[in-house]
């Protein structure tokens, strides 16, 4: 395992990570953020409360912070510079975006027809995936990086097989589990995915 593909990183709560590299701060879904730092890119996901946090987007946003969001979103956010559906791409100063499908294939809590996403970026040379809220669809063989974050609730999103059939579609070098239960803090998703897939899961304890 690559270890400096992981400088810079940061989990805090369910889907919200933030990477600091090459002199970029990216946030995805930040929740739970504390009050250092500020965004120069946020990407965002889908609306449900556990990842969309209008207050750590206000804190974190400044008036050269650029906001992406999926299409979905317009009803949450009006003020966002670049609203994308899924097969998007976006050239940016330092970032290059792709933004995926991201859904629950058999259950109900994120419907396809939503239009929410998971993104594939670059930052620094290092590209990542963040899968969003999502089973392990299809659309994922497409995507090859360097870290791919992966949920592994099992009730709302995949679990850990199903993460570990999403990292391997991926080709992704490191997997960092997220979306583990918030409130026992139980590490047995994570801990399930790395026993199934040893050499390339590196669990990040939350943040904040």
């Amino acid at each position: 395992m690559d270890m400096q593909l992981l400088e810079g990183l940061s989990w805090f709560r369910g889907s919200s990570v933030r990477i600091r590299r090459a002199g970029l701060e990216v946030h995805v879904d930040p929740r739970g953020v504390p009050d250092t730092g500020t965004a120069d890119y946020i990407l965002l996901t889908h609306p449900h409360y556990d990842n969309f946090s209008e207050d750590d987007i206000h804190r974190l946003r400044t008036p050269d912070t650029v906001v992406i969001a999926p299409v979905g979103m317009k009803k949450q956010l009006g003020d966002v510079d670049h609203f994308l559906r899924p097969g998007d791409m976006l050239q940016l100063r330092g970032l290059d975006v792709l933004a995926l499908p991201a859904y629950n294939e058999d259950r109900h809590f994120h419907p396809a027809e939503s239009g929410w996403l998971g993104y594939v970026f670059t930052v620094g040379g290092v590209t990542y995936y963040h899968a969003g809220d999502t089973d392990p669809i299809e659309a994922i063989s497409a995507v090859r990086c360097n870290v791919a974050f992966l949920p592994v609730d099992e009730r709302y999103t995949m679990g850990p097989s199903g993460a570990a059939e999403a990292a391997r579609a991926c080709s992704a070098d490191v997997v960092v589990p997220i979306h583990w239960p918030d409130s026992s803090q139980d590490r047995s998703p994570a801990e399930e995915l790395t026993r199934i897939l040893p050499d390339k899961v590196r669990i990040i304890e939350p943040e904040g």
